[in-house]
């Protein structure tokens, strides 16, 4: 835990205030305000890492304090989880248009806030990296755009798309995309190893994914108050800001992100074919080593039963043939006993002859398989 991460709660419930504290000081610095208005009046001479809002306030309510936290550029990318008791799909659409990243619902348990708060923490990270990169396209998209029309954006973009070789590279140039276009929104890529949730704010933020999923089964392309999304198989792209004001620029934008949402679709069925005959390259790879090993195991096993079989014959006719001259037997029967024992020895030493066949084949057989795995 870090001691030096300063989290802002604000709830006018002193018992939350107080179960909050308690769960959150032994690692956390915390400051704790019964009203919006007071956080507000702090906030003017201290910046937290992370707020916790209740969404019921007196006064001003959480969703306004969080549009007021977002509107400061110095609070811009600092995390803000919701609390509340009620957790239907219209309250988190609330929260994420007012620009929360999480919702905790009432009640809660202390490891669930703990749990939320680390991944706040990650989720800093990388979207300080994120933001980063976004600012340096948005710039060069200023200087851009302006000697580059609407279709030519997008050309641009669907000829650098092949060359991107990773779901999140593929994310990232669709977000640079939309913001070459002045446009704010989400991308959500799907591959069977991952599904990971992009935008400007940072990646796979809790409240970005829930209102995905919720989406991504609504249909192929359809449009709610100034929002816009786009389904496909492994992509999903949902844009906040249409410019409805214009009609006619708001159809061309529409066609142009459904061709680079379905030319990434088709970019990221690409990927997943490769992935998974990696994944069956490996899987072949590994059969090979394993056959390969039986039978080298099996070669030894055959060889050190061959040596032995070998000087088990040896040994069992050197006894016999000793035995005949303490029976007393005529000239006859010795040559008769000696003839049918060095009958049967020939017969033995021609069966472990084929023992070594056998080897000889099961090694040609092993340096074909090591062969193989080397190609």
């Amino acid at each position: 835990m870090d001691q030096s991460f300063t989290v802002f709660v604000v709830d006018d419930d002193p018992l939350v205030l107080e179960i909050i504290s308690t769960t959150l000081e032994p690692d956390y610095q915390v400051q704790t305000f019964a009203s919006a208005e007071d956080c507000l009046a702090r906030l003017a001479t201290e910046k937290p890492d992370f707020f916790l809002l209740d969404v019921s306030l007196p006064g001003m309510d959480g969703y306004t304090l969080c549009r007021q936290i977002k509107d400061d550029s110095a609070l811009r990318l600092t995390p803000v989880t919701f609390l509340s008791g009620h957790d239907g799909i219209e309250d988190r659409v609330q929260g994420y248009e007012a620009g929360g990243a999480d919702f905790i619902v009432k009640p809660f348990e202390p490891e669930e806030l703990l749990r939320k708060l680390m991944v706040a923490q990650n989720l800093m990270l990388n979207q300080r990296s994120l933001a980063a990169r976004l600012e340096d396209a948005e710039l060069l998209s200023s200087m851009v755009i302006a000697s580059m029309d609407e279709t030519g954006i997008l050309l641009q973009f669907m000829s650098k798309l092949i060359a991107m070789d990773s779901a999140e590279e593929i994310a990232i140039g669709l977000l640079e995309l939309m913001q070459r276009f002045k446009l704010d929104g989400v991308v959500q890529t799907r591959l069977s190893s991952a599904t990971q949730t992009l935008s400007a704010a940072g990646q796979n933020l809790p409240l970005e994914v829930s209102i995905i999923e919720h989406l991504r089964d609504q249909g192929r392309i359809f449009e709610f108050h100034k929002r816009s999304v786009h389904n496909f198989e492994r992509v999903t792209v949902m844009v906040n800001n249409l410019p409805k004001d214009d009609p006619d620029f708001c159809g061309r934008l529409r066609d142009h992100l459904s061709v680079a949402a379905q030319g990434v679709d088709s970019r990221l069925k690409a990927l997943q074919m490769e992935e998974d005959n990696r994944l069956a390259q490996m899987g072949i790879q590994t059969a090979l080593k394993d056959i390969g090993d039986t039978l080298m195991s099996l070669r030894e096993v055959q060889q050190g039963n061959t040596t032995a079989s070998s000087k088990l014959i040896d040994e069992l006719q050197k006894t016999l043939l000793n035995s005949f001259y303490r029976l007393g037997l005529t000239d006859i029967q010795e040559k008769f006993l000696q003839d049918l024992v060095g009958n049967f020895m020939d017969q033995m030493v021609k069966l472990l002859n084929r023992d070594n066949e056998t080897q000889v084949v099961l090694q040609r057989l092993n340096d074909n398989l090591a062969q193989l795995r080397s190609n």
